[in-house]
């Protein structure tokens, strides 16, 4: 509601923006896109625009007007040689002007991404009215097939992308968000990027593309965060998987929120991370380096199968080293997950040049072989805040 509240204040203040201009632009003359996808490679490329529908903002329920079933929003492709083509073409294939304000969404097809995206990240640099705060995915096919999907309960499925990766940070950690300029930033120095990818789940994903979709009480098809794609330059080399996602984010001290599972055998216990301040730095060793990773984490214990009182100090600092162990073998997962694919995806040779200027000079022709070889040492301090409102278990209390 709040979102549809803010398109509708948007559609109202660019309205009274653009009576006030010389060059006057009509509200009605716009195409607010909230989304673009590209596909395709040098020489042959595919944008693709989702573009609101004014008129189907004013629902009743769902996805559908109150007058008719209409989809919030549409979408259409052009083709051209060059990006800045395929943006020109839109003058002649669509009636309306596009508005890029209110475009906070970039997704990148999986093929365009390996063949390498510079003419993209050139025509974001020298564009004006492109958005550097967009978010970057890639799209685990097409990239204009996931823009033609809705997803419910979402009206805009430009904004519902954008919500999911905002609670994922915020909850979960797995898969953080990433904006162009942060993109830019990273592909530009010594380290590489990570972007969030998305894919389709269920055997008929066309019926996303249908308005009956809001009619169903459980989606069968849905869009999802599926993996980090990891870039190297302005190329696509490489993708983590969830366990060794959150590991790298760990790393990059990236975790706000987060849960973490211990098992061993019959003992299980969950603790939910409120708090997390993880420190990474290279160490020099004689000629060569290892990585010092030292992390302080705050959290609740949410579980535990333990019939030990709760109010036991020895039990709750065992419940520490229980979840601290965890955190640690994630950590570990997403640091050799990260050698094996010999990707600096958490700025070490950015730390090294920092720390030992002259000394990065002599290794960076041959960085890829000392981060492949960099041994690591980590150091977890985990406390439980409330161990929890129970001083027993409630497996303990049913005996």
């Amino acid at each position: 509601m709040v979102r549809q509240l803010r398109v509708s204040y948007v559609l109202f203040i660019a309205g009274l923006l653009l009576t006030g201009c010389v060059d006057r632009t009509e509200l009605n003359e716009l195409a607010i896109t909230t989304a673009t996808g590209i596909d395709g490679h040098k020489g042959d490329w595919i944008n693709t625009y989702q573009i609101i529908i004014p008129s189907a903002m004013t629902t009743g329920s769902g996805g559908t007007s109150s007058g008719a079933s209409q989809s919030a929003v549409h979408t259409f492709s052009t083709h051209g040689k060059t990006l800045r083509e395929t943006v020109t073409k839109s003058t002649l294939e669509y009636p309306r002007k596009l508005y890029f304000a209110q475009n906070n969404i970039l997704v990148i097809g999986k093929k365009a991404a390996e063949q390498g995206i510079e003419e993209i990240i050139d025509i974001y640099l020298r564009n004006l009215d492109s958005r550097e705060t967009v978010k970057v995915f890639i799209a685990n096919g097409e990239a204009r097939n996931f823009l033609k999907k809705l997803v419910p309960p979402e009206k805009i499925p430009g904004q519902a992308l954008e919500k999911i990766i905002e609670r994922d940070s915020k909850l979960a950690s797995i898969y953080p968000a990433i904006s162009m300029y942060e993109f830019i930033s990273k592909i530009s120095s010594d380290s590489a990027a990570g972007v969030p990818e998305i894919s389709l789940e269920g055997s008929e994903p066309e019926k996303l593309e249908s308005v009956d979709v809001f009619k169903e009480t459980s989606a069968k098809n849905k869009l999802k965060l599926s993996g980090l794609s990891i870039f190297q330059k302005d190329k696509r080399v490489g993708f983590l998987n969830e366990k060794e996602s959150i590991g790298v984010s760990w790393l990059n001290n990236q975790i706000k929120n987060t849960t973490v599972n211990y098992v061993d055998g019959n003992v299980t216990s969950a603790f939910l991370i409120r708090k997390a301040k993880v420190k990474v730095t290279p160490i020099k060793n004689l000629n060569h380096y290892y990585l010092n990773v030292d992390v302080k984490a705050t959290g609740d214990l949410l579980s535990a199968s333990s019939q030990r009182e709760m109010k036991d100090m020895q039990s709750v600092g065992q419940l520490q080293m229980q979840a601290a162990e965890t955190i640690k073998l994630q950590i570990q997962e997403g640091w050799k997950a990260l050698q094996q694919k010999n990707i600096d995806l958490i700025g070490v040779g950015n730390k090294i040049h920092h720390k030992y200027p002259k000394d990065w000079k002599k290794i960076k022709e041959t960085w890829p072989e000392e981060f492949a070889n960099m041994d690591i040492k980590i150091g977890v301090k985990m406390k439980l805040a409330r161990p929890g409102l129970f001083e027993k278990s409630f497996n303990e209390l049913l005996k």
